[in-house]
């Protein structure tokens, strides 16, 4: 049986906080999706400040804050625990 090489695949599930530290933003990029966060500056660090403000990170998809626990399953698990069910098959049977 030949192997088959995957990638590694990264989801995001935003969920709603109490109190938000920081905006966030989804854009796409041609490569998938991006997430990018913005954490502003606290005056407490002083006028000269070199801590960045902007963080961006690309996933296969993102679940934004509406997003419910079917859709990430039917989207992630389900298609993971389809193949591990077709392969076992194949070993055992």
């Amino acid at each position: 049986m030949a192997m088959v090489k995957q990638t590694i695949q990264i989801y995001a599930r935003l969920r709603p906080t109490k109190k938000p530290i920081a905006l966030y933003s989804l854009a796409e990029d041609g490569g998938g999706p991006v997430l990018e966060f913005v954490v502003p500056h606290d005056a407490a660090d002083g006028f000269i400040n070199n801590k960045r403000e902007s963080y961006k990170f690309k996933f296969q998809k993102i679940f934004d804050q509406g997003g419910k626990q079917e859709d990430v399953f039917e989207s992630i698990a389900k298609p993971v625990a389809e193949k591990h069910t077709r392969l076992r098959g194949k070993i055992w049977h």
